[in-house]
C-alpha cells in the first residue's frame, strides 16, 4: 500500500505514541462571522420545506469560511479560518449543529487543525461543544470548546464569536 507525503511523518508519530506524554493546550481566539454585505462568509446551501415558516428555521443548511483572529477587531491578526457546516437542528429553541475544521494558518501551529462538533444554542452564552479530533500539532485531539457570542451587528448581519478551546492531544 502506498501513501502521501504525510504517510512517513503520520507513522513514526503513531509508532512512538507508547512514549508519548499528552499536553493540554488553551487557545483563545474570534470568529469574524459575515452572514451579509458584499462578501459574506456564511452561506445558506439547502433548506427544509418547513424552513421558512420555523421559528428557529428548522432545515437551513449553511456552509461557512470564517476567518479567525487573534482578538475581536475585524482588522487582528488573523491566526486561521473556520470551515464547515452548521445546520438548524431544533424546532423549539434555536440551536444548531456544527461540524467544523479549526484551521490554523499562522504561529507555531500553522497547518493543523481541530475538529469540534456539537449543539450550540446561539443565544445563550458558554455554549459548550465537542472537541472530537485533529490533525498536525493535535493528532488525536479531544476535549471542550466554549463558545460566546461577543457582538452582533443585526444593520450589517455581522457577527464577532469567541471561542476558547481547552485541548487534550498527543
Amino acid at each position: 500500500m502506498s501513501g502521501g507525503a504525510n504517510v512517513k511523518p503520520v507513522e513514526e508519530w503513531f509508532e512512538s505514541l507508547g512514549e508519548a506524554k499528552e499536553t493540554r493546550t488553551k487557545i483563545h481566539f474570534y470568529f469574524q462571522d459575515v452572514l451579509g454585505g458584499e462578501s459574506p462568509t456564511v452561506h445558506k446551501v439547502a433548506q427544509s420545506g418547513i424552513t421558512a415558516t420555523s421559528p428557529t428555521n428548522f432545515g437551513q443548511i449553511s456552509m461557512i469560511d470564517d476567518l479567525l483572529t487573534a482578538g475581536p477587531e475585524p482588522d487582528s491578526e488573523v491566526v486561521g479560518r473556520a470551515q464547515g457546516t452548521i445546520g438548524f437542528a431544533d424546532l423549539h429553541d434555536t440551536a444548531i449543529h456544527m461540524g467544523l475544521n479549526i484551521l490554523f494558518t499562522q504561529g507555531k501551529y500553522e497547518g493543523s487543525t481541530v475538529t469540534v462538533s456539537g449543539r450550540n444554542p446561539i443565544f445563550k452564552t458558554d455554549r459548550e461543544l465537542a472537541i472530537v479530533g485533529g490533525t498536525g500539532c493535535f493528532r488525536m485531539a479531544r476535549g471542550v470548546a466554549i463558545s460566546n457570542t461577543h457582538s452582533f451587528d443585526v444593520e450589517t448581519n455581522y457577527g464577532v464569536l469567541e471561542y476558547t478551546l481547552y485541548i487534550t492531544h498527543y
